[in-house]
């Protein structure tokens, strides 16, 4: 009989110690599912949040990129604007500002102008101005010596139209390969003409050889060409032509 008892003590210790198996490991379990679901809720969360800051950073990107559109846009239609003030500019100058031939005339209006004559006169010469006239030569071509430092006084000038232009010319003096001035002048150098008339009136023209140059005396214009001629002489040739 005490046998019997003590086989009843020991399944009921074992049941026991079974039950309190399955309680632990159930608690164990439950504690693991419950940190999972909260691990998921926490991953979840953290994942929404994630999401929520790129759409954020992807809206905001997306408003710079838009307003880089903007500005590039913006800065393309200035560049186009600044082009078009650039050429505008351009045809301005060019039409505006005179050339080499049209600041010669320039320069000889202004002379003229300094010198006493009236404006409205000048205009009126170049509005008269034409390129049919019928003009006559003035004779042979002439020579004479350009005066310079070492020389001058002798055949240094030729008149034109029975004297009512002379002309006459200063230089430079050439030198020679030990740097001594010579009796005539350099023809690489400036030279300046001058034209006097029967008025009284002088003008001159200076530069580099060849020269052109044109002067009015009452109703007549008188064109002269200069260059260079044998070594210390310039030749002369000229034209007149109705004025204006």
């Amino acid at each position: 009989m005490s046998l019997g008892l003590s086989e009843g003590r020991n399944r009921r210790k074992r049941r026991r110690q079974f039950i309190g198996f399955l309680l632990r490991w159930g608690a164990v379990v439950a504690v693991a599912v419950g940190v999972g679901f909260w691990a998921n809720d926490i991953g979840t969360e953290v994942a929404r949040r994630d999401v929520a800051v790129l759409e954020t950073r992807l809206s905001e990107i997306g408003d710079e990129a838009g307003k880089l559109r903007s500005e590039i846009v913006g800065l393309k239609a200035a560049l186009r604007a600044e082009r078009d003030r650039v050429a505008e500019w351009r045809e301005r100058y060019e039409r505006d500002i005179p050339s080499d031939a049209e600041q010669t005339i320039l320069e000889a209006a202004r002379a003229r102008i300094a010198a006493g004559v009236p404006l409205e006169r000048l205009a009126d010469v170049v509005a008269l101005a034409r390129t049919d006239v019928d003009c006559a030569p003035l004779g042979d071509t002439k020579r004479f010596i350009v005066n310079n430092e070492i020389q001058s006084g002798a055949n240094d000038s030729v008149s034109f139209a029975d004297g009512a232009v002379t002309v006459t010319a200063s230089g430079t003096a050439a030198r020679n390969d030990g740097g001594q001035p010579e009796a005539w002048f350099a023809v690489d150098e400036p030279v300046t003409v001058t034209f006097a008339h029967l008025g009284g009136e002088a003008s001159q023209v200076s530069g580099i050889l060849p020269l052109h140059h044109a002067i009015a005396v009452g109703a007549q214009e008188y064109r002269f060409s200069v260059v260079a001629g044998a070594r210390a002489f310039v030749q002369v040739t000229g034209e007149v032509c109705p004025f204006p």
